[in-house]
């Protein structure tokens, strides 16, 4: 913790503890306060003041207790900002971030630092973002979501958005995890916003995050005549693997550059296939009778691909 940071932070504990706010003076002090970036330049009516941006990194616990209670967060940054005010400077805003395991420090730690080329640490693999994910899924009492992240991996790269650059995570789950959060948005949604908040920092408060398969295990093999759709598919590049056949439905998904796009074969004649979709991947209902030859494999495949088009990644 700097110095500035050390100070601010005592302020604000004394003017919660003056408050009657003991819970949160002690959070203040168990967590690590730091200033962050250049101070901004603001005009205040005569005044001219500098502007502070102010990180609070915390544990898992009192992420919890701090967003699932809008005032205790608001009171919390009236403190600080009361701390900071002076007739030449004012708290611009106050960020919530997570401690990531193993080290404690925020994510910002590690991928924005002014630090000198030749000192600067490589910043934390995606292990570290999913770790603490898990570890905030099971401070809100998500078993189900924190045993998935416990089973999944990641990758992260960085696309260009507009002017700047975005991280984004592919987690890759069990093929019976991808199943089950393909079927259920509240499961994805809590899935999504731990992964968010694990990685936010003070400059970057969002990414981009995005569901995949973990490849890594033995795949259960193809069926007549799904053998016919996935041979179909590897010509034009896209992978195929079995996810679930529950109760005789089989479930497989085609894997491409932009996507995933998950196939539900069902009995029947040859029919027509049909769309869906749950949680931005696209799902199609193929008639068995569709796969039986491989012209007309071929041309369930090319729907395939035209779905994995459409499902590309904005």
């Amino acid at each position: 913790m700097i110095p500035e940071g050390s100070a601010l932070a005592a302020g604000a504990r004394s003017l919660l503890d003056a408050g009657g706010e003991a819970e949160l003076s002690a959070l203040v002090e168990r967590s690590t306060v730091e200033l962050v970036g250049e101070a901004d330049r603001w005009s205040m009516g005569s005044r001219e003041v500098r502007a502070y941006r102010v990180v609070l990194t915390v544990s898992a616990a009192d992420h919890v207790l701090l967003t699932t209670n809008p005032n205790r967060l608001a009171t919390l940054r009236d403190a600080f900002a009361a701390a900071a005010r002076t007739p030449e400077t004012e708290l611009e805003s106050l960020s919530l971030v997570l401690a990531l395991p193993p080290t404690g420090a925020g994510f910002h730690r590690h991928a924005y630092r002014d630090a000198p080329a030749l000192r600067a640490e490589p910043p934390p693999p995606p292990a570290a973002v999913l770790g603490g994910a898990a570890e905030l899924c099971r401070a809100r009492k998500n078993r189900d979501a924190e045993g998935i992240l416990r089973r999944a991996s990641m990758e992260q790269s960085y696309v260009q958005a507009a002017a700047r650059s975005m991280r984004r995570f592919l987690l890759r789950l069990d093929p019976a995890d991808f199943a089950r959060v393909e079927r259920d948005p509240p499961l994805a949604e809590s899935l999504l916003s731990a992964v968010r908040d694990a990685a936010a920092t003070a400059d970057d408060p969002a990414s981009a995050i995005h569901f995949g398969l973990r490849l890594d295990g033995p795949a259960p093999e193809l069926l007549d005549p799904e053998v016919r759709l996935a041979l179909s598919l590897a010509e034009k590049g896209i992978a195929c693997v079995p996810v679930t056949r529950p109760e005789g439905k089989r479930v497989l998904a085609a894997i491409g550059s932009s996507g995933v796009v998950l196939v539900e074969v069902t009995s029947g004649g040859q029919g027509t296939v049909s769309r869906g979709g749950e949680v931005k991947i696209s799902r199609l209902r193929v008639p068995e009778g569709a796969l039986v030859t491989a012209e007309g494999a071929d041309n369930v495949s090319a729907q395939i691909v035209a779905a994995l088009g459409a499902a590309k990644i904005r």
